[in-house]
């Protein structure tokens, strides 16, 4: 990621959407913050983001909700986007059938982000 880039992340719990608010401080990019996915689809509406980080399990409109979206009506090819899961990730990705898709787990989830923030 380069300086100033754009990243959306949609978390409704806020420890945990802080935490990754300091990832991104590190790296110097601009956070937008959304707490369930009908905010996050307005967002992705009006804004371009370098990268997505994204709960899977969001009220009001799953994550996997915002992912069809992202697929179905923007394009995406779901390069720039990072989903953060309760779930097992290999078992998550091969179900979604996206192997491109970035899945971290919940439990290491900042120090994993933190790691694919820095090679994008």
């Amino acid at each position: 990621m380069k300086k100033g880039d754009r990243v959306l992340v949609v978390e409704e719990n806020p420890l945990f959407a802080e935490a990754i608010e300091a990832a991104g401080d590190r790296f110097s990019v601009t956070l937008d913050r959304a707490a369930d996915g009908w905010q996050a689809i307005e967002l992705l509406e009006t804004e371009e983001y370098a990268a997505i980080v994204i709960d899977s399990d969001l009220p009001r409109h799953s994550g996997f909700g915002v992912l069809t979206y992202l697929r179905e009506e923007v394009g995406d090819q779901l390069d720039n986007v990072i989903l953060v899961t309760s779930s097992d990730e290999d078992t998550l990705r091969r179900r979604l059938n996206e192997n491109r898709l970035r899945v971290v787990s919940k439990a290491n989830a900042f120090d994993a982000l933190t790691r694919v923030l820095a090679s994008k």
